[in-house]
């Protein structure tokens, strides 16, 4: 193994080492250890992060030879490891070589998982987002496309699973990713002959994992990661897909369908950002992508208020990294663009100097916009007190419509097209709730938005993990036209000039395919995607249900955990940051 360069010195005394893996001799034996993923995981779709969505359909409607030529060919370095790999995946791969000899452990495409797996190898590690394809987009869209058959990613991590090497010599198989939980949902543990789940923040408690993996040691079924101190926060030692690093961890919020809430909130320090910006530059990534919840909690006061000048120097510092091309964003929220739209005002030219979505990127786009996603998720009041109280603090949450069209106002002042999601079919939603979101969408128009309306989904890890999933049989008449509705507001926003397509493509989809398999119900919703006028109206408002009140649920520490890791993990670290503000501490600024 050969050191390629040494990073300055660590504030506590270590330094940061950088390996180049192309020198790496792995045993034609096996390896101890190797991490892989799903081919949909492992491409990078062409540089566009919103690309990875093509996996999420139907395998039959989006079929493997189309896809392969161009996304999901392997890129990996001389020795047969990968080059890039989902950012979660190379955090594992920086912990498990604080404790084994970078010869132990390599993390490869799926292609090259028989070049690897051999009669030494005592471990792979497995993450996946959406193994089963029961995540938001892949349970609403191929529900309603309705071709039998499995969506792209679950088709791909099958593949995996079923890989000959892994059959032939019965490694551990311990599986990782936000998607973890889904094979357990489906009962397909043994059958797919999954060791450990592992779920949740995972540096407090995957070497462990492996280590005992790698001992024969017995294991535990199933793994839940506590918070994680930010100083335990590894940097990654390899380039990640799109050149991901991570900004933030956490949110605070309290939504009750979401799980990053659950997590401490921190901001990581600009050296340990740029430590990964530039471990994604030198393995050639022209683009920056920032992991976040929310890019505006970066360094923000403890109720949420946006820093502008931190903002400012983070992006600068990255944007100024040479080889730094284009820089991605996440997701932001829509709360703090509308308490502060100085902040905004100061961020965008610079993103907008760093952006890919340009002329000459799509002939389509006209001029360069930056564009990261929001979750609006409902336009009810009541379904907003009930399940998201704190999404919009500082604000009361009666104020949700006015902050939501405030914000998307000032965001395309400033050269923003944002991506923004809604949900139907939350477990209480009544036809009121549902005409509050309609409602919400007609406020909306004339902005310059792209909506994303999903079903719900009781995601594992999140308060709301056991109500009910709701069914296209179980939508009414009302939930179907909010589909219609949020396709209708992007068509007029992002394809108006494609409308005659559009309209023969409803229409003969809708008698040739959708009401054998839908029924008369999706006549209307067809009508209106096809800009076609229907007879029916809308329902009258009905008055608004009453308040409920929410208690959010923050993870617990586990001090003996910390305790343990803290003496082999660290890096520089920030200012002291504050924790999360309660609800109770959250006032309506004045």
């Amino acid at each position: 193994m050969r050191i390629l360069k040494r990073g300055p010195p660590h504030p506590a005394g270590r330094r940061c080492i950088f390996v180049d893996a192309e020198s790496v001799r792995y045993d034609p034996e096996g390896v101890k250890i190797v991490l892989t993923a799903p081919r949909g995981e492992m491409s990078r779709y062409n540089g566009d992060p919103f690309g990875a969505f093509i996996a999420v359909f139907p395998e039959k409607v989006i079929p493997r030879p189309i896809l392969r030529p161009e996304w999901f060919r392997p890129e990996d370095r001389a020795d047969g490891s990968a080059k890039f790999l989902p950012y979660g995946l190379r955090k594992v791969e920086s912990l498990l070589l604080r404790h084994f000899p970078r010869e132990e452990v390599v993390a490869c495409h799926p292609d090259n998982l028989e070049r690897f797996v051999g009669p030494k190898t005592k471990v792979v590690g497995i993450t996946s987002m959406d193994p089963m394809g029961l995540a938001y987009v892949s349970v609403t869209y191929n529900s309603m496309i309705a071709v039998p058959g499995e969506s792209v990613d679950a088709l791909e991590f099958r593949r995996v699973i079923e890989n000959p090497a892994l059959r032939r010599y019965d490694p551990t198989i311990i599986l990782g990713g936000a998607g973890a939980w889904q094979v357990r949902h489906a009962g397909k543990v043994e059958e797919f002959g999954i060791d450990v789940l592992v779920h949740g923040e995972g540096e407090l408690t995957v070497t462990d994992v492996f280590k005992s993996a790698v001992a024969g040691s017995p294991l535990p079924k199933e793994v839940h990661g506590s918070k994680v101190p930010i100083e335990l926060i590894p940097p990654i030692a390899s380039a990640a897909s799109y050149g991901v690093v991570e900004i933030t961890r956490g949110c605070g919020r309290g939504c009750q369908f979401c799980s990053p809430t659950n997590r401490r909130r921190h901001s990581l320090p600009i050296p340990h950002i740029l430590n990964e910006v530039e471990t994604n530059v030198r393995a050639g990534s022209d683009s920056i992508f920032f992991a976040t919840e929310d890019l505006f909690l970066y360094e923000c006061g403890p109720k949420f208020e946006p820093n502008g000048p931190a903002l400012v120097r983070l992006i600068e510092s990255v944007g100024n990294v040479p080889g730094v091309e284009f820089i991605h964003l996440s997701h932001i929220a829509i709360a703090p663009v509308a308490y502060d739209p100085k902040a905004v005002e100061m961020i965008s030219p610079l993103l907008l100097e760093k952006t890919r979505y340009t002329h000459e990127y799509r002939h389509e786009y006209k001029d360069p916009f930056v564009t990261a996603l929001f979750g609006i998720e409902s336009g009810s009041i009541r379904i907003m007190k009930k399940y998201m109280r704190g999404k919009i603090w500082p604000y009361p949450i009666e104020r949700y419509h006015e902050v939501n069209v405030q914000g998307a106002g000032i965001l395309n002042d400033n050269g923003w097209k944002p991506m923004a999601t809604m949900i139907s079919g939350w477990p209480d939603e009544t036809p009121d709730d549902t005409v509050q979101s309609l409602e919400l969408i007609d406020k909306l128009r004339g902005h310059d938005l792209f909506l994303v309306p999903l079903l719900f989904i009781p995601l594992e890890d999140t308060k709301l993990k056991n109500e009910r999933r709701v069914s296209l049989d179980q939508l009414t008449a009302e939930q179907w036209d909010f589909f219609a509705e949020s396709w209708r507001f992007n068509i007029d926003v992002w394809a108006k000039e494609m409308q005659p397509l559009l309209t023969f493509a409803s229409l003969f989809s809708y008698f040739a395919y959708f009401r054998w398999k839908h029924g008369t119900k999706v006549f209307r919703p067809i009508m209106k995607i096809a800009n076609l006028p229907v007879l029916a109206g809308m329902p009258e408002k009905f008055p608004p249900g009453g308040p409920a009140s929410v208690n959010p649920r923050y993870c617990a520490d586990d001090e003996a955990m910390i305790s343990k890791v803290a003496g082999t993990v660290s890096i520089p670290g920030g200012p002291a940051l504050q924790e999360p503000a309660t609800p109770i501490e959250i006032l309506q600024r004045r």
